[in-house]
């Protein structure tokens, strides 16, 4: 989810969408090395992240998702804890010699070049952060990512900008995804006649909580959500097809990566099934 949204209220009710997954227990920190098990829904393979201070589990999940090309950690954006969390797996699978790129949910497409020149060392961090509009379009802390953003740099790491533009989620917020044209919708796999019962059925509870039930401003919502959706699926997708010895690790706010309809869902009807999610929780204490 992005937070730069035109319509009031609606980045605050999706960022309710990583923690609403980890109080139903979707995504809790288990201190046992992690149990797959395979979503009825879809090819998705869901994990619980271990601890990843514990050398011992860590290595058990990395033995689970080594082999899969697509690794999805999912985070409230937030949670510091979070983003160490998807560090671990980064640093693991790199050093196991597994070729990675790092799909972010934070930069949009239209600045990949950016993401280029960082992770080839041509330009810093602040200079990153300038040329992607980052305070503008993302606005969270960048402390808490630059220990991935370094890591990625450090190691020459490809970094994807997963996002839709802000402007194309203003385009959906006032006019709903028909507004995006027929090329654009073919080209992220957006139809009119999607089947979005899973998705209504999931985000009505947490769009009510906030005292609105507007039919069409949660369609609105809904549409944006579906944008973010096949927007970051399809930018990682057309990543692997253009790179077929690379893996990627996925980092996104949970709601995205969790829910089988959701990005890897998507992946798999572009050829791309078996992703593996990892559901990062809260910190236990």
């Amino acid at each position: 989810m992005s937070p730069s949204t035109t319509r009031p209220g609606f980045h605050r009710t999706l960022a309710w969408l990583g923690t609403v997954a980890f109080a139903t227990g979707v995504g809790i920190v288990s201190l046992a090395p992690a149990h797959p098990h395979r979503s009825p829904e879809s090819d998705v393979v869901i994990n619980r992240l271990v601890n990843p201070t514990s050398a011992r589990d860590l290595d058990a999940l990395l033995d689970q998702i080594q082999t899969s090309r697509v690794v999805m950690v999912g985070e409230t954006h937030d949670r510091y804890d979070h983003h160490l969390n998807q560090l671990a797996v980064i640093r693991g699978l790199h050093e196991r010699g597994i070729p990675l790129a790092i799909g972010m949910e934070y930069f949009q497409r239209p600045f990949q070049q950016h993401l280029d020149d960082f992770s080839a060392g041509h330009i810093d961090e602040a200079r990153l952060l300038e040329r992607t509009e980052w305070h503008q379009r993302w606005r969270f802390d960048v402390r808490l990512y630059r220990d991935i953003l370094r890591y990625a740099q450090r190691h020459r790491l490809p970094l994807v900008a997963l996002n839709a533009s802000s402007e194309q989620v203003a385009e959906v917020s006032a006019g709903g995804v028909a507004a995006l044209g027929a090329a654009e919708r073919r080209r992220l796999g957006l139809g009119p006649d999607d089947d979005t019962t899973a998705l209504r059925e999931r985000l009505r509870p947490i769009f009510a909580a906030h005292g609105s039930m507007d039919p069409e401003r949660f369609e609105r919502f809904i549409d944006v959500q579906r944008l973010w959706d096949a927007a970051m699926a399809r930018a990682a997708g057309d990543y692997l097809e253009a790179n077929p010895d690379r893996h990627i690790v996925i980092l996104a706010g949970s709601g995205h990566v969790v829910p089988p309809e959701a990005i890897a869902g998507r992946l798999a009807g572009m050829g791309f099934p078996g992703a593996t999610v990892i559901a990062t929780g809260p910190a236990q204490r």
